[in-house]
């Protein structure tokens, strides 16, 4: 007799031997039916989760019992496999990398290396070439951040500011979106508004907008509810937590 079948016939617990817990893997693999993964991984996640149960059993299980606990293990690891591999766990035809946080990590797009620069100089180029007056108007729009203060730092009634930079505009987006025709302009410059507009109290959801819970949005002219900006954070992550 060999060493190999005087190890397969050691009793390892409850009167089960080696060559049992071989069959019992065998048969659990065999009542899988997810059939993922390859049947090496099969059979070796079922012989470890039946060699522990029967370890830790206090009574003598069925060969039935140690079957299920060997195929249910192999179900627990295909599971989790596809976790891994980014695939919705309860479905065998989907593709990897298909769930979205899967999609969030691996498929962001970065923004292409060197546009903000290439903008950055269009816009030095085209402001070159711009007459003085305009190129003063932009600038001074620009630092002051409101449409009566450019004027007023320019020395220029309100109308005389926004008609020089109505042609600045023109003549900058003519130049920006060349050789194709410049698009429409659509809405209206925010820092363009009635002074006589008294600021909102409260926000469309009725929170105060007056203390720690409002703010300015950064180059704008808009108040910005804090509480309402908590809620829809809280929500956008929890609709992200149930997708994944």
């Amino acid at each position: 007799m060999s060493d190999r079948d005087t190890l397969a016939d050691q009793v390892i617990r409850h009167g089960f031997t080696y060559a049992d817990l071989d069959r019992l893997a065998r048969t659990a693999v065999t009542a899988d039916r997810s059939m993922a993964s390859d049947i090496d991984t099969r059979y070796n996640t079922a012989w470890s989760a039946i060699a522990e149960a029967l370890c830790a059993a206090d009574e003598p299980p069925t060969r039935h019992e140690l079957v299920q606990v060997g195929w249910q293990a192999i179900y627990a690891e295909v599971r989790e496999m596809r976790h891994t591999y980014g695939q919705d766990r309860d479905d065998p035809n989907a593709p990897v990398a298909s769930m979205p946080r899967a999609q969030q990590f691996w498929f962001v797009h970065p923004v292409e290396p060197g546009l903000s620069f290439i903008e950055r100089l269009a816009a030095k180029q085209i402001m070159a070439t711009l007459s003085p007056i305009y190129q003063d108007a932009v600038l001074a729009l620009a630092v002051h951040g409101d449409y009566d203060r450019a004027a007023a730092s320019l020395g220029l009634k309100y109308s005389a500011f926004t008609a020089r930079m109505s042609v600045a505009r023109k003549a900058f987006r003519q130049l920006w979106f060349a050789p194709e025709p410049a698009p429409p302009i659509r809405g209206t410059d925010r820092r363009v508004g009635s002074r006589t507009t008294a600021l909102r109290t409260h926000c469309h959801r009725g929170h105060e907008l007056a203390g720690d819970n409002v703010r300015e949005r950064r180059g704008r002219k808009e108040r910005v509810c804090r509480a309402c900006e908590h809620d829809r954070s809280v929500a956008k992550r929890t609709a992200q937590e149930r997708a994944a």
